[in-house]
């Protein structure tokens, strides 16, 4: 297990106009637990502090205060020799790849290996062991001048792998490619953590990555985390604005613009309509739950803004409607009685611009 409990990171730096020294607040009283073998992802805004929180966690930066433990072991006490040693079992991959230009991607994996004292021959099978599991073993003779992002990304991902590490952590790592050779490097990171039962932070900024992949979720905002969980709960119970807007890069639940002007009340009124934003995941998801409404209430329903994805291999969608009709409240208690997270938004006059 990875547990950060109560991590503060302060630099002193100047002010713009009187030129003072102050206190800034890069990280204030983090804390996380990271199960053995999970994918636990970190996400946030920039400047939210993800990168120096990652680097916490592997020393590369001590924090003023609070405890690091991986597997046991309280990184934050040991002495810089010890420190070492127990850094190798944390590998790393960076967003702009970090590889060596005048090494090929074999010496790039080799080298880790190399500084640990690897005789020639162990260092020749461990290298293509591991550029056969990433896919790369083809590729090992050229420099990365000839590799695409994706490929210089797996040598990285290989790099980080050859130390036989018992946690990888992933600093922003496939901002740089493009969708699809991002979803690739995101299945082979999965593909590594169920093979080699590794466990895996993940620093993002991108809500894409956490939904393919991540088991659970840290949101970060200014240093402080605000909100932390299994990702589906994340995604579809969000509790604070920051998660909400870093959803919208994946979830479309706003009402479409021409809507933006309705003036919605909490208490209905003869003739309203009610506009309601329901989450559903897992099985209900295949449920015809607008058809259920529409046969056993009547009602006429219209469908304002609507989302469907998979957050790993489960399906989880939102949906906004609006409700009209006399039996419009019994298929609201309907809703809150399934599986569902159903919020009403308000009632509102109808508008012929919505119905037509």
């Amino acid at each position: 297990m990875i547990r950060l409990s109560g991590i503060s990171k302060v630099y002193r730096v100047k002010e713009d106009a009187s030129r003072e020294m102050r206190d800034f607040y890069a990280l204030r009283d983090v804390s996380i637990d990271v199960d053995d073998g999970a994918i636990f992802g970190i996400i946030g805004r920039s400047g939210a502090g993800k990168s120096t929180l990652i680097r916490c966690i592997n020393m590369l930066e001590r924090p003023t205060s609070g405890r690091v433990f991986i597997n046991g072991t309280e990184m934050t006490s040991l002495p810089e020799a010890r420190l070492r040693n127990a850094r190798r079992r944390i590998g790393m991959i960076f967003q702009s790849f970090n590889l060596l230009s005048n090494r090929t991607a074999f010496g790039n994996i080799a080298f880790p290996l190399e500084l640990a004292g690897w005789g020639k021959a162990d260092i020749r099978d461990r290298v293509r062991e591991i550029a056969s599991l990433v896919g790369i073993e083809g590729k090992l003779g050229q420099y990365p001048s000839t590799l695409s992002g994706g490929q210089k990304q797996r040598v990285g991902i290989a790099r980080a792998l050859a130390n036989r590490p018992e946690v990888l952590l992933s600093d922003e790592a496939t901002s740089a490619l493009d969708p699809q050779t991002t979803k690739s490097v995101l299945h082979l990171i999965r593909d590594i953590n169920e093979k080699l039962g590794l466990t895996v932070i993940l620093i993002t900024h991108e809500m894409n990555v956490i939904k393919e992949i991540c088991d659970s979720v840290a949101v970060l905002e200014s240093g402080k985390v605000v909100e932390q969980g299994p990702t589906l709960k994340i995604f579809t119970s969000p509790m604070e604005a920051v998660t909400r807007e870093l959803l919208s890069q994946v979830i479309q639940s706003e009402l479409p613009e021409s809507f933006a002007d309705l003036k919605f009340s909490k208490v209905p009124a003869r003739g309203e309509d009610l506009i309601l934003q329901i989450s559903f995941f897992g099985s209900v998801a295949a449920d015809p739950i607008i058809s259920d409404i529409v046969r056993k209430f009547d009602v006429d329903v219209n469908i304002l803004a609507a989302h469907i994805g998979h957050i790993r291999s489960t399906p989880f969608g939102t949906i906004t409607i609006q409700l009209s009709g006399d039996e419009k409240e019994g298929a609201l208690e309907f809703l809150m009685d399934m599986k569902l997270r159903t919020e009403v938004i308000g009632y509102v006059a109808r508008p012929s611009d919505i119905t037509h």
